[in-house]
């Protein structure tokens, strides 16, 4: 396994990827109405859901569910939010609805996915640009809360993101983070934010939480994208978390945990020029970055000519 191109071509192929994904629900019914691409949250055993009250009918509480657990106690009243990786804008759509930020800003790298947001959204306090998370295209010191939902692991050098999120935030902001990560990283993760100027105010395993959310919703997940050419079945799997598919299997195991990691900035600290994960943590990234493209390539939908 393993893509032998650079950062760039990387970056390329997963925004193809999730271009491609766009384009399978929008030829199904249920386009307009599919917001959410994470792997959601289901409460365990007598866990109370968190967050604000949701009607019966919402279509995907599990995935409602994960933002809540990470916000947790956060107030984005009044606050300036920025999402990076946003997909097809379910987070800050929900965000707006339920706790009144002053804005929301989402940047994506897959074009169609922003274009979703800005007609599903199209307020003048919602913005929405297409972005590679390690070069987003806003000022410094333009958000309160930078939000990071299950998108980092396709990053080929997450440090520059870690980067950028200390760039972007005002000091006393908030960066919330949560994915699937190798669990020899977190410690490393944490330490570089340690560096650029931050505390870590909570940290949580959630693996099982997760993994119960695909037990119970990943086969009706995948049937709203409809029938596919037998050759797309792998990475529909991989796309729902589907039991099979090498995301499961990485999510079950003992070497990756789910993990809900929140941050405040501090202090204002001016990055130094020396990475700050080191050889090893690095190319542990990258691996996953590049298993994730492998993963997520839709066979019957070829990138798109550069």
């Amino acid at each position: 396994m393993g893509l032998d191109v650079d950062d760039a071509t990387l970056k390329a192929l997963q925004a193809d990827n999730f271009d491609n994904l766009n384009e399978v629900v929008a030829d199904s019914p249920f386009d307009r109405h599919m917001r959410f691409f994470n792997f959601g949250y289901r409460p365990l055993g007598d866990e109370q859901p968190a967050g604000p009250r949701l009607g019966a009918g919402f279509p995907n509480q599990d995935s409602a569910q994960l933002l809540f657990q990470l916000i947790g106690d956060t107030d984005l009243a009044g606050r300036d939010v920025v999402e990076v990786g946003c997909g097809r804008g379910g987070n800050l759509w929900l965000v707006r609805r339920t706790y009144q930020p002053a804005s929301v800003v989402g940047a994506d790298i897959a074009h169609r996915s922003v274009a979703f947001c800005r007609r599903a959204m199209s307020e003048p306090d919602s913005q929405f640009v297409t972005a590679d998370a390690e070069h987003v295209p806003l000022g410094d010191a333009t958000a309160d809360v930078v939000l990071s939902v299950e998108t980092s692991c396709t990053y080929p050098r997450i440090e520059s993101f870690f980067r950028e999120v200390a760039r972007l935030l005002r000091p006393g902001g908030h960066f919330l983070y949560t994915d699937l990560m190798e669990v020899g990283l977190v410690d490393p993760f944490i330490g570089v934010f340690e560096a650029l100027g931050f505390e870590l105010t909570h940290r949580r395993d959630i693996t099982r939480n997760v993994s119960a959310s695909r037990d119970a919703r990943a086969a009706r997940q995948k049937l709203a994208y409809g029938e596919r050419p037998s050759s797309d079945d792998a990475a529909m799997l991989e796309y729902v978390g589907e039991s099979g598919s090498r995301l499961y299997e990485l999510l079950t195991n003992d070497e990756y945990q789910y993990t809900i990691l929140r941050f405040r900035k501090v202090a204002d600290v001016t990055p130094p020029d020396e990475d700050l994960l080191d050889e090893r943590s690095q190319a542990a990234v990258r691996a996953l970055a590049e298993l994730a493209v492998e993963l997520l390539t839709i066979p019957s939908l070829p990138p798109e000519p550069s």
